[in-house]
């Protein structure tokens, strides 16, 4: 490949498809206190949801440094023609002016930073999309132009299961989270360049219904994948339901990095993939 992909560790790339692609994953940050942790790197999802269920400190984030992305950016660049580097939106996080200042320090490298103005496989997809042009050959310039065109096209939704860790994050007051909490309210989100407020549901199952109706009011889809953290059973059974939207051999299946579950907590069931149009 003449040309690398980059994103961060909130595309939610599974590791067989980051592989398959050659894409490589700058990690953001966790901590836990003064404990700091690379997303994805120092700690399994699996420890991350123990520790952010049970533990008495609520974990916050942090962007890399432009100092991450330039280590990373320089080591491609000795086998590389050009570097696209793609990221979450720059409304949700600096990630994305982190990998610009490091561009910026390198102006030698031709790098073209992307703002996706999505997160996990909404940011992902474009940089599947993205390596897949770089293995035909094409060049920066084509493979920046085509990923910017398909950044209006990403859908994105989700359901959490509690209110809980937006009220520990500072997102919302207790007052909600306690009433929302009390009557059972689901919350739905939506991303378009900023997370949004969506509809009110009480149980996963009208969610899960919910969200299939979504995705086929948006069909088709070149790319499309199911989200969750910690809540494998139910975004199989969603997987199953969209097999009438998209080919379930083809959906992708992915679990929330532990940066996002900082925000969302445990039980987050989504879907999140790119229109054909």
């Amino acid at each position: 490949m003449t040309v690398a992909v980059v994103v961060d560790s909130t595309a939610d790339i599974p590791a067989p498809l980051r592989e398959q692609y050659e894409i490589t994953v700058v990690p953001l940050l966790i901590l836990f206190g003064k404990e700091q942790y690379r997303d994805g790197v120092d700690m399994s999802n699996e420890e991350f949801y123990r520790r952010l269920i049970e533990g008495t400190v609520h974990p916050t984030t942090s962007q890399p440094s432009p100092g991450d992305f330039a280590e990373s950016y320089e080591k491609l660049a000795a086998e590389h023609e050009g570097i696209i580097s793609i990221h979450l939106g720059g409304k949700l996080s600096g990630t994305v002016r982190s990998a610009q200042q490091a561009a910026d320090m390198l102006p030698d490298v031709p790098i073209k930073v992307i703002d996706s103005g999505s997160v996990s496989m909404g940011l992902g997809f474009l940089g599947i999309e993205a390596a897949k042009m770089a293995q035909a050959g094409q060049k920066l310039d084509e493979i920046a132009a085509a990923v910017e065109g398909l950044i209006p096209r990403i859908r994105l939704w989700a359901v959490l299961d509690t209110l809980t860790y937006l009220v520990r994050g500072g997102r919302i007051g207790r007052g909600s989270a306690f009433l929302g909490n009390l009557l059972n309210v689901k919350p739905m989100i939506y991303v378009r360049g900023e997370v949004l407020p969506g509809e009110r549901v009480r149980t996963h199952k009208k969610a899960i219904a919910r969200l299939v109706e979504f995705a086929s009011d948006d069909a088709p889809f070149l790319d499309l994948a199911v989200l969750h953290s910690r809540s494998e059973a139910y975004a199989n059974e969603l997987a199953d339901q969209l097999s009438s939207v998209f080919p379930r051999d083809q959906l992708v299946v992915a679990e929330l990095t532990g940066v996002i579950g900082v925000h969302g907590g445990p039980g987050i069931v989504g879907i999140t993939g790119i229109t054909r149009s």
